[in-house]
């Protein structure tokens, strides 16, 4: 017999994984202002890696934080997803169709820039209108569940 007592497991609260996951952005952002600064040639490169590893890390610290999710908060999350990531898309699909039939102008008429601006800024505010719906399903689904 071991005579020592169990240590349960300490799980990374919520503001905890926020709170590490935006220090973790700080840092890749602190690295990447360097990389600009002093990577030369090699810029381009150095900040794909530098990417990648830190998705890589940033996939990683979510698996431990999920198997760490009690029922409750993995069913919020997976409804407002759910919900709220298909409301973000039904919304980005109406812009679509506005900008298809000419109802509205998605190209400002002074663009100057680079076509592959245009699609980074589309891929860009999809996933905010996808993160904006996931958070109000999200926080709906804790106001009706309390």
């Amino acid at each position: 017999m071991n005579d020592q007592p169990i240590r349960k497991r300490r799980r990374l609260g919520y503001l905890g994984m926020l709170g590490l996951c935006a220090g973790l952005g700080l840092v890749v952002g602190f690295a990447s202002a360097l990389i600009d600064a002093f990577g030369g040639a090699s810029s381009d490169l150095l900040q794909t890696g530098l990417l990648t590893v830190c998705m890589a890390v940033v996939f990683w610290i979510c698996v431990v934080w999920w198997r760490g999710a009690d029922e409750a908060v993995r069913e919020a999350h997976k409804w407002a997803w759910y919900w709220g990531g298909s409301a973000g898309i039904v919304v980005v699909i109406i812009v679509l169709g506005l900008g298809t039939w000419e109802v509205i102008d998605l190209v400002p008429a002074d663009f100057s820039g680079d076509p592959s601006d245009l699609i980074m800024t589309g891929a860009g505010l999809t996933l905010g209108v996808q993160m904006t719906g996931y958070l109000i399903a999200w926080a709906f689904w804790w106001l009706r569940h309390r």
